[in-house]
């Protein structure tokens, strides 16, 4: 469903991404100031026992909603430069707040479909007998053990949770792979309920096909080793409390990047 105007988001996905993901930042270098300073503090806030878990909630709330602004003020350029340009009318506070219902709303679906995961989990767990490695974990074997109890001890336990363990690789990587298609999907949707729902398109068999394309699997390829790159910069930057601000600023950009990845992933996606 073509809604952009750049064909280079078409030709060139990865670069063009990277590219306004830039744009995004050093167009107006004082909203991106005011925003890394309001996510450093947001930060540093959920060291607070309980109400960290709160300030956390929002901060996660607060980064979905910039990667809604800019799904949004990607319409607006016919190029990089033209959107580098119209970020100087942009202010902070429309970076943050101007889709903050349905950031919210995604967060919240979010949520949900990781406790649906989580209970399925769970489920598989309990009918492959993991409740009764629970209870044998809590009998210890004794001193006197032989290497062939601790053998058999050890390999009933990978019995009971190997279909778990199993169940839990095959969806993390098949709707790792989805992810990028139902964000961008979920990127379009304006209310708090229309976000909720965007998250179970996860389950959609009409998204799962119009993932199998060549296209699709060479864009979320490279956006996975792009990610794995930012991951590491940022380890390294926690290094150092110093460091810190920059952490925050590699964190914008991934959030600006992935969106913009799966805005395009959804642009280039005619079956949806």
């Amino acid at each position: 469903m073509k809604i952009y105007q750049d064909e280079n988001l078409l030709k060139h996905p990865i670069n063009s991404a990277m590219a306004y993901s830039w744009a995004a930042i050093n167009g107006n270098w004082k909203n991106s100031v005011v925003i890394a300073l309001a996510l450093l503090v947001l930060s540093l806030l959920q060291i607070i026992p309980f109400l960290g878990l709160i300030f956390g909630v929002v901060q996660s709330v607060i980064l979905y909603s910039m990667g809604y602004w800019v799904a949004d003020r990607l319409k607006w350029g016919s190029d990089v430069e033209s959107f580098r340009s119209r970020m100087r009318d942009e202010s902070e506070r429309s970076i943050i707040f101007e889709f903050l219902t349905p950031a919210a709303g995604f967060y919240v679906g979010f949520m949900l479909f990781s406790i649906v995961m989580a209970l399925i989990t769970l489920a598989i767990f309990w009918l492959s007998g993991g409740f009764e490695m629970v209870v044998q974990l809590q009998q210890p074997l004794g001193v006197n053990v032989t290497p062939e109890q601790m053998y058999a001890f050890y390999a009933q336990i990978f019995a009971f949770s190997s279909p778990a363990i199993l169940f839990i690789l095959i969806t993390s990587l098949f709707f790792g792979y989805v992810w990028p298609l139902v964000y961008g999907y979920a990127l379009q949707q304006r209310s708090f309920t229309d976000a909720i729902n965007a998250v179970f398109m996860l389950f959609s068999t009409t998204f799962w096909k119009a993932s199998f394309t060549a296209s699709y699997f060479k864009l979320v390829s490279i956006w996975m080793i792009v990610l794995f790159g930012a991951a590491i910069l940022m380890s390294f930057t926690l290094a150092a409390f110093v460091l810190f601000p920059l952490f925050i600023l590699i964190l914008m950009w991934t959030v600006y990047f992935t969106s913009i990845v799966s805005a395009e992933a959804y642009n280039m996606s005619d079956d949806i």
